[in-house]
């Protein structure tokens, strides 16, 4: 899915320049600024190091309708999260699950940044697809724009990058935790051990970064142990 950056009347030219140095640091281009409060001026170029390319280059129009008008989903960015599950429109996701959820989507997300001072009122919210919150300290969980697009930018970039490693998949793992569940169940291992065994085995799987290939391996090796080791029965 391409990700379209949108700062909703940004107020100061500082941020604008982070944001485009954050796009920069985690292959994003497309950014587009709705009704500025501020102009791009020294101060965002210079904050933008070499994301200055994509600061030149940024769409600027002044509705916010225009700026989501060919995108296919909308990811609205807010430090207040639904206190209620009947406030539908609040209910957020965090960074990670929005990256979870559109990474093997097609289309354009938009993702959008609200006003420094009030961020996006309920009429952009009503706009939106999914409302990501960033977690953060009941004490004060309000984050500064560029940072903020800085962890969500990086959240997007990290699954991206996995879904091109040739990570195992879902299946692949689960087939692997079958084959391992086999050769412990012909090991003679006492009833506990087995299942201790069994869940040490899905916390090692759970936490790692195996490849396609490695559990692919693993599955025909323990496929071959537990049938050698049954015939031995």
């Amino acid at each position: 899915m391409l990700i379209r950056v949108i700062l909703l009347e940004p107020e100061k030219s500082g941020n604008i320049g982070s944001v485009a140095r954050s796009m920069r640091n985690f292959d994003l281009g497309d950014l587009w600024i709705v009704n500025p409060k501020t102009r791009i001026n020294g101060e965002a170029r210079a904050f933008a190091m070499r994301g200055l390319p994509i600061l030149e280059s940024a769409k600027i129009v002044t509705s916010f309708d225009q700026a989501i008008k060919d995108v296919d989903a909308v990811a609205g960015t807010s430090s207040v999260a639904a206190r209620s599950s009947s406030n539908l429109s609040r209910v957020a996701i965090t960074p990670k699950q929005l990256a979870e959820r559109t990474s093997t989507s097609k289309g354009i997300l938009g993702i959008v940044f609200g006003r420094e001072s009030s961020g996006l009122n309920n009429q952009e919210v009503e706009a939106c697809d999914f409302m990501v919150t960033i977690p953060a300290s009941r004490e004060y969980n309000v984050l500064n724009i560029a940072v903020a697009a800085s962890i969500l930018f990086y959240e997007l970039f990290h699954r991206k990058a996995a879904n091109q490693s040739g990570r195992a998949s879902q299946p692949a793992k689960k087939r692997l935790l079958l084959q391992f569940d086999h050769l412990a169940a012909v090991s003679d291992l006492q009833p506990h051990k087995r299942r201790l065994a069994q869940r040490a085995f899905r916390n090692v799987i759970s936490r790692s970064f195996i490849s396609s290939r490695e559990a692919s391996l693993l599955v025909g090796i323990f496929r071959k142990a537990s049938a050698k080791l049954g015939k031995l029965k």
